[in-house]
């Protein structure tokens, strides 16, 4: 065995053993998390399936390595050695970051810490981009071009997969829809086009204004709620209201919507009633505080003619809320046509009792929705 092989030999363990100390600390991590955070880990067979593929790539580049004996040697190795620093610097950065919420296996947890500063302000999962870089400069730099191609495609068929179930599971319980609509996943750079390549998208934003509560109420695309109050006990009355100002982002791949997030502010809110709107503003949805209303999907949309019931977030102030929604799809010329309906108790989401000495208000909301999604 040549001095060359012996040394890359020794890298390549070093990554092994780092990959080992990895799982040690989120094994450690679990424990606090189920301890102190009553978590419950998420696709138990994901999990597995994860040490089982890396297990794979280190046998692969093992014996391809030692197989072909041709290390790569030179100046070009000095930029890959830089790169794969970056790399690990990266990765202690996101396990400090996170601290006992970084884990490798996916835990749902009830309002769980989600970190939006740092590096986190331009990627999402920093620590995937590191396991996409790894698993192409490593076999680069050994030449076992084999592995890296077999490998790094696999890798992104996994990762795209375990990103989305993250994301989900970080959706139910808290607001990470909100928090980084705006922020790419994990490969903003030169991995953008493999990941696309394996998962497309097609990211859109619709913006909507009304002027005034009949301009929302006459239009074909709107957002609004309906309830009922009953005065002495005997007559039952309904109201609603509208949004006049709202927003929606969603990714759209051929026929299907992957995400979507809802933002509406408070302020334009409007029941065609002053005092009433004044209340529910003011007092009720506390809009010095809380500015915005939110919702998301937590399940893709299929965009094909007919009913289906999906599951979406709703956030107001700091309250979140899943519910389940009967969305009907029409298909038109200009897109698709999604309208829906939920049904959510005001208690659910921590709102005070809107109800006065003569009229009691149920405390059941209808909310209802029709929305243009372009192709």
């Amino acid at each position: 065995m040549t001095k060359n092989l012996i040394f890359a030999n020794g890298i390549i363990l070093f990554y092994i053993i780092q990959r080992i100390t990895e799982v040690l600390i989120s094994k450690e991590n679990e424990r606090w998390l189920k301890k102190k955070c009553n978590a419950v880990e998420v696709n138990i067979r994901e999990g597995f399936q994860m040490k089982i593929f890396h297990t794979l790539w280190f046998i692969s580049l093992l014996l391809e390595t030692n197989i072909k004996n041709d290390i790569r040697l030179g100046e070009e190795t000095i930029v890959i050695y830089l790169f794969l620093a970056v790399c690990m610097t990266i990765r202690f950065y996101t396990i400090e970051k996170l601290k006992p919420f970084w884990t490798i296996k996916i835990f749902s947890l009830k309002n769980p810490k989600v970190v939006t500063d740092g590096l986190y302000k331009y990627i999402r999962h920093p620590n995937y981009l590191v396991v996409v870089a790894e698993f192409i400069l490593l076999p680069l730099l050994f030449k076992a071009y084999l592995t890296l191609i077999i490998f790094s495609f696999l890798n992104i068929l996994f990762l795209s997969r375990r990103v989305l179930l993250e994301e989900k599971t970080l959706m139910e319980s808290s607001d990470y829809s909100d928090k980084f609509s705006n922020v790419k996943r994990f490969v903003p750079f030169i991995f953008a086009l493999a990941f696309l390549i394996i998962n497309p998208v097609n990211a859109k934003e619709l913006k909507y204004h009304h002027k005034t509560y009949d301009d929302a109420k006459k239009s074909k695309e709107y957002i609004m709620f309906e309830g009922e109050s009953t005065k002495l006990g005997l007559i039952t009355t309904g109201f609603d209201g509208y949004a006049k100002d709202f927003k929606i982002n969603y990714d759209l791949v051929e026929n299907q919507v992957n995400s979507l997030v809802v933002t509406m502010l408070t302020t334009e809110l409007d029941t065609n009633v002053v005092s009433r709107n004044e209340k529910m503003i003011n007092t009720i949805l506390n809009n010095e505080k809380y500015p915005e209303i939110s919702s998301a999907l937590l399940e893709k949309l299929n965009l094909i003619d007919g009913e289906q019931t999906i599951k979406m977030r709703f956030k107001v102030k700091d309250h979140l809320v899943v519910k389940p929604v009967t969305i009907k799809v029409e298909k038109n010329d200009e897109g698709f046509v999604v309208s829906g309906t939920a049904f959510i108790g005001l208690q659910e989401l921590g709102l005070p009792d809107p109800s006065i000495m003569i009229a009691k208000v149920k405390d059941e909301l209808a909310l209802k929705f029709s929305v243009q999604l372009k192709k």
